[in-house]
């Protein structure tokens, strides 16, 4: 409490001081909010959708568009509805602010008829996304999006169309109602598949896709592609056996390359130990347009003797000013894991973990955490477990006109001394609950367990042409040769780390009575008379 306290009086502080001197303050925040494009929604109006049903979807349109920043240097938004045949609702240059987009959606008409699906796609990429339908050019660097949606299986052919749609650039998302074909699905969707086709049984369900559907859009342009091992992620998740996904491997980021270990069996990886001296980049290096609205943290790492009790930041941004945006905390006095994010109506978003579960963190051997951070909540796993999910607010885009830094200690900013394996984060808030625990040496995963060395083949020489001719030769014993010299002694190992005080010991037998001494004599000495 004395530490938020100060803190927003620091800040009023320097604010006022700012103010007086006549400099603005300007943020360059980067995000989701940030992200802009030119982006058609195509939809079916087939006999199958019917009226009713429709009108939902005159009303997940306007939802959607709500999350988008609509002007026409921001995104952009067309409608194409089709059937027998594709039809325009509206270019892309025809509204240029949300409450006209959002009026038109619910104003679109009913057609009715067949699900000629290709057909559609094709007229969109032929059509809407060209620059004299308010298409942006390639130069600007805005991204083509369309969002297919569709509650049957199509009358033509889809899979042709949609990779001319993806030659020419157009990032598609595919949408599934009731008895729509998954395989059909997939084959109009972009890659990777898994994130941009979603099904719902019914229309009733369109809405709770919305917010995935926006992440989706959204974590793909703001994430490059982050390689990951073939055991990351559980066999019973949908990104089992995904070599790459999208997100930030922070470690090459930071260029962390003095490798300690090494991977001694199949569950342990090689790790770096840090606290020598600060690890810090720039954000804009790290994340050149933000973080996603939703995200997980994962690392792997392990405490020293002297950061188990300390006060520090384990991954942190600021910008320029000090002024933190987002961070990961651990105190080790109160043995508590906290969460914190600049506010949309607040100065900070907040959320401690502190309960029995966590405490076991804090000794020194390897642990994992992950945080799952979602638009209203974040959880916490710790070793692959889930301990608990808290609630949190609205949170602002983070400001990247500062730095980032790995392992700091809170007051003072002095580098902590601890071993880390791993810090990445994922651009999909999921990927802290699938995650294995393959990297630790307690793992559950498989460990190969080796006794004694394997045997050696050795194979048998094929003979020479001349050795064929002489025939086989008598079998020759040798014997053995004699002892070699003792080699040279090797180098002494790293001294370690000071132990611990032990616990008090024991309360030792009572000593053997001593002897009894001499009495003294009491003496006196005379002292001479004195004068009369």
């Amino acid at each position: 409490m004395e530490f938020r306290l100060g803190f927003r009086i620091t800040l009023v502080w320097f604010v006022l001081a700012l103010t007086l001197s006549g400099e603005r303050v300007e943020a360059q925040r980067a995000g989701c909010k940030n992200v802009h494009y030119d982006l058609a929604f195509i939809l079916d109006t087939s006999s199958s959708v019917g009226k009713e049903n429709f009108e939902k979807i005159r009303q997940w349109v306007a939802n959607l568009v709500e999350s988008f920043d609509v002007a026409p240097d921001k995104t952009r938004v067309a409608v194409v509805r089709y059937s027998d045949r594709p039809t325009t609702e509206f270019t892309l240059d025809r509204y240029r602010t949300l409450e006209d987009v959002k009026q038109a959606a619910r104003n679109m008409r009913y057609l009715g008829g067949n699900t000629m699906t290709g057909d559609a796609i094709s007229y969109t990429t032929n059509n809407i996304f060209m620059e004299q339908n308010g298409a942006r050019p390639p130069a600007r660097g805005i991204q083509k999006v369309a969002i297919l949606l569709t509650d049957g299986r199509s009358q033509d052919y889809v899979l042709e169309p949609s990779k001319a749609a993806a030659k020419a650039g157009i990032r598609m998302f595919a949408v599934g109602i009731g008895e729509a074909l998954k395989e059909e699905l997939e084959e109009i969707a972009a890659e990777p598949k898994n994130a941009h086709v979603f099904h719902v049984t019914d229309f009733n369900a369109i809405d709770k896709i919305r917010g995935r559907l926006r992440r989706r859009l959204c974590e793909n342009v703001l994430c490059p592609k982050m390689k990951v091992q073939p055991d990351r992620f559980k066999p019973n998740s949908t990104s089992y056996g995904l070599e790459e996904v999208p997100g930030f491997d922070l470690m090459e980021y930071f260029n962390v390359k003095d490798i300690l270990g090494t991977r001694v069996d199949e569950s342990q990886s090689s790790y770096v130990r840090l606290g020598m001296m600060p690890v810090v980049q720039q954000t804009e290096d790290v994340f050149p347009q933000g973080l996603p609205d939703e995200y997980a943290f994962v690392t792997t790492f392990k405490f020293r003797k002297t950061s188990r009790r300390e006060d520090w930041y384990l991954w942190q941004i600021f910008d320029k000013y000090g002024i933190p945006q987002v961070s990961i905390r651990l105190d080790g006095e109160n043995k508590a894991v906290e969460y914190n994010a600049v506010g949309l109506t607040k100065d900070a978003v907040r959320a401690v973990f502190k309960n029995p579960e966590v405490d076991n963190l804090f000794d020194r051997n390897w642990h994992k955490i992950g945080l799952s951070v979602e638009a209203r909540s974040v959880a916490l796993y710790l070793d692959c477990k889930h301990i608990q999910t808290l609630p949190i607010e609205d949170r602002e885009d983070i400001d990247i006109q500062g730095k980032t830094v790995i392992g700091k200690r809170l007051y003072d900013s002095v580098p902590i001394d601890f071993d880390l394996q791993r810090m990445m984060i994922y651009c999909d808030s999921k990927h802290a609950e699938v995650e294995t625990c393959c990297d630790l040496p307690t793992g559950p995963c498989p460990k190969k367990v080796v006794t004694e060395a394997p045997p050696v083949r050795i194979p048998t020489p094929t003979p020479t042409v001349a050795e064929q001719k002489r025939g086989p030769q008598a079998n020759c014993s040798c014997p053995a040769g004699e002892k070699g010299n003792i080699g040279a002694r090797g180098l002494p190992g790293l001294k370690g780390d000071k132990g611990e005080i032990g616990p008090k010991g024991a309360i030792g037998p009572q000593g053997i009575k001593g002897e009894r001494g001499e009495s003294g004599k009491l003496t006196s000495v005379k002292g001479d008379r004195g004068e009369k």
